[in-house]
């Protein structure tokens, strides 16, 4: 898929108020913070490469969401922005979205 028919789908199925998830952990969900992410992709600079990233976090077992939610971040926030924002400058669905 690419990220605009991901960036589609997940605007269709990610709900704006309460949902009704199995693996709702307290306040926490990994299918929420999945759904929250790609209903975003744009905004994130996410690219259809991360998907490993989102189907590890998805396999979090049930009960290890901090833990699952941590190492999420962590390779989210080993990507290179830098590069990324300049390979993707001229996509037009990342370019409202990039610093000139």
């Amino acid at each position: 898929m690419s990220s605009e028919e991901v960036l589609k789908w997940a605007d269709a199925v990610y709900p704006s108020g309460d949902a009704d998830y199995e693996d709702w952990e307290g306040e926490n969900s990994v299918t929420n913070e999945v759904l929250g992410a790609l209903d975003m992709l744009d905004a994130n600079l996410a690219l259809p490469e991360d998907a490993p990233i989102y189907l590890e976090f998805l396999a979090t077992p049930p009960g290890q969401f901090d833990a699952g939610y941590a190492k999420f971040q962590q390779q989210i926030g080993a990507i290179d922005y830098n590069r990324r924002r300049a390979d993707l400058k001229d996509q037009p669905l990342y370019a409202p979205f990039l610093r000139t």
